[in-house]
C-alpha cells in the first residue's frame, strides 16, 4: 500500500476515528485505525465493537492495499506535522510515514484480523440532519445506570410519515417528533443514546442535505455523506411511552425560561437532599419556589409567571427539571399539571413536536 495526502485533508478524520477505537480494549486491533487504499480513495474505518466509523477521503493511491496502525501514534505524528505532503507506504509490518525531511515507522496489525463494519447498500429512511442534532434536546433523559439496558437506548420510530424519538430513565421523558416520507418503511428501533452523541459529533463535519438510515439484523446504519456510522441495536421492550403523556390539565403556568432556570439553580443552592426537592406552589400570584435542608436553611422565591387554573402544591427532583428547562429551544415554557402527584408536561412555546414530562415526588 502507498499512498500521498495533504495532512490538513487527514487530520480531521483521524481526530473523528479516534474517538471509536477501543481503548484499552482486549483485542488490540481494535485500539487500530484501518487503513484501506484503492483507486483514488483512502477509506480509514474504527471500531469499538459497538459503533463503528467509516471515512472516505480523496487522495493519490500509488499502490492499492489495506493495514490496521495504532490510533493514537498515528493521529499524534500527523497532529505535529503541520500542513504538507504526507507519503505513507506499508511495507509487510511496518507502516513509513515521510513528510519533508521527517520520517517514522510504526508496527502494524493485518487488516484480516480487524472487525468487519456493516454497511448498506440500501436506505429504508432518509430525513434532513437536523433531526440527528435535535437529539441534543432530549439524550439528557436517557438512563445512565445499564441495570435497564433498554433506557439506555433513544427509541427511534418511524411510522405514519412521522419519526419520533423517544428517551426516559423511568423518572423524566423527552419526546421530539419530525416528519419523513409516508412512504418510508414503518421500523422500530432502540439506539444507544451514546451512538447519537457521537453522530452529534461528526454531522457538523459533513456537507449533507440528508441522512439515510437501514438496518441489518442487530445493528443499524446511518449514510452521512462520506462517512458511514454503523452501530449495535439494544434488544428488549422499551415503556409504553404514550400513556405517560397526560391528557388532561388542572393548572397551566407560561413562564420566561431564563427565569424559571435560574430560579431552579437557587432552589438547589437548598435542595441538598439525595432527591434534592424543589416544591412548586402555583396560585394567582405567580409561581413561588421553596427548597430546604436541616442542615443549611430554606428558600422562597417568587417568580413572575401566568397561571391558569386551580391552586397547586408539586415538588420535583431539581437536577430533573433543570435538565429539561435547559435543553428546551425556547424563550418561554408552558407547564401544565393534572395534579400534585400526576406527571407534568412542559413544552417549549413555538416548537413543534418537542415535549417533556418530569415526575413528581411525593412530600412526606
Amino acid at each position: 500500500m502507498k499512498f500521498s495526502i495533504l495532512q490538513q485533508d487527514l487530520l480531521p478524520s483521524l481526530q473523528t476515528l479516534s474517538r471509536s477505537v477501543g481503548i484499552r480494549s482486549t483485542l488490540p486491533v481494535l485500539d487500530n485505525i484501518l487503513l484501506s487504499a484503492e483507486k483514488d480513495r483512502l477509506k480509514l474505518s474504527a471500531t469499538n465493537l459497538e459503533i463503528g466509523v467509516i471515512k472516505n477521503i480523496a487522495c493519490k493511491v500509488l499502490e492499492e492495499g489495506e493495514i490496521t496502525v495504532p490510533s493514537k501514534t498515528l493521529l499524534e505524528i500527523i497532529s505535529g506535522l503541520g500542513q504538507t505532503k504526507v507519503e505513507i507506504e506499508s511495507t509487510q509490518d511496518l507502516l513509513s510515514v515521510q513528510a519533508d525531511k521527517f520520517k517514522a515507522s510504526l508496527n502494524t496489525i493485518p487488516a484480516a484480523e480487524f472487525p468487519t463494519i456493516p454497511v448498506s447498500e440500501g436506505i429504508e429512511v432518509k430525513f434532513p440532519p437536523e433531526v440527528i442534532q435535535n437529539t441534543q434536546q432530549i439524550l439528557f433523559a436517557a438512563a445512565v445506570d445499564e441495570g435497564r439496558p433498554v433506557l439506555t437506548g433513544v427509541l427511534t420510530e418511524v411510522k405514519g410519515g412521522k419519526l419520533d424519538l423517544v428517551a426516559t430513565d423511568g423518572f423524566r421523558l423527552a419526546h421530539r417528533v419530525s416528519p419523513v416520507s409516508k412512504d418510508a418503511k414503518p421500523l422500530r428501533l432502540l439506539i444507544p443514546k451514546k451512538t447519537y452523541e457521537e453522530l452529534v459529533r461528526i454531522l457538523p463535519e459533513e456537507q449533507v442535505e440528508e441522512v439515510g438510515i437501514a438496518t441489518l439484523q442487530n445493528q443499524i446504519v446511518f449514510n452521512l455523506g462520506q462517512t458511514v456510522v454503523s452501530s449495535r441495536l439494544i434488544e428488549g421492550v422499551f415503556p409504553a411511552w404514550e400513556k405517560i403523556i397526560p391528557t388532561q390539565r388542572t393548572t397551566r403556568c407560561l413562564i420566561d425560561k431564563d427565569v424559571l432556570l435560574k430560579g431552579i439553580k437557587l432552589s438547589s443552592v437548598f435542595a441538598k437532599s439525595e432527591a434534592g426537592v424543589t416544591v412548586f406552589s402555583l396560585s394567582d400570584s405567580g409561581l413561588l419556589l421553596k427548597s430546604s435542608a436541616k442542615e443549611l436553611g430554606s428558600l422562597e422565591n417568587q417568580l413572575d409567571a401566568q397561571i391558569e387554573g386551580e391552586k397547586l402544591e408539586v415538588a420535583f427532583n431539581s437536577k430533573f427539571l433543570q435538565d429539561a428547562v435547559s435543553a428546551a429551544p425556547s424563550s418561554q415554557l408552558m407547564l401544565e399539571f393534572s395534579g400534585p402527584l400526576s406527571a407534568t408536561l412542559l413544552k417549549p412555546v413555538g416548537v413543534e413536536g418537542l415535549e417533556y414530562i418530569v415526575m413528581p415526588l411525593r412530600l412526606s
